[in-house]
């Protein structure tokens, strides 16, 4: 007997009124698009538990398991910087400030005439 060549599309589009193969839409769009932001591979898995109803009957009660692997999102690091006496700050002990300050926004003045 020859395998019904497309048996997992019509399975999946029947699984659970057609909700299985919208979810499984759903994961592997996450799927696509997390693996694009992050550059990492993502897995998409499908399971499918088939349990026949008696022996011999022909019939079968058909489970579906849909879930998704997807790679992490980098976390950003922030730098601090150690006290002698143990505690973080972000400012460089060992680096000047700078007397930094606004200036205004007026028009630039002419400081040489031109000759």
């Amino acid at each position: 007997m020859a395998t019904r060549p497309d048996l997992f599309a019509f399975t999946m589009s029947q699984l659970r009124n057609g909700s299985a193969g919208v979810e499984a839409s759903e994961l592997l769009n996450e799927c696509v698009t997390r693996a694009r932001e992050t550059g990492k591979p993502a897995e998409l898995l499908i399971k499918i538990k088939i349990k026949p109803d008696g022996a011999g009957a022909g019939q079968y009660f058909l489970e579906d398991t849909i879930s998704n692997k997807l790679p992490k999102q980098e976390r950003s690091k922030t730098l601090f910087f150690g006290t002698p006496d143990g505690n973080l700050q972000r400012n460089d002990p060992n680096q000047r400030s700078l007397d930094l300050r606004a200036v205004d926004e007026e028009k630039p003045v002419e400081l040489k005439k031109p000759a």
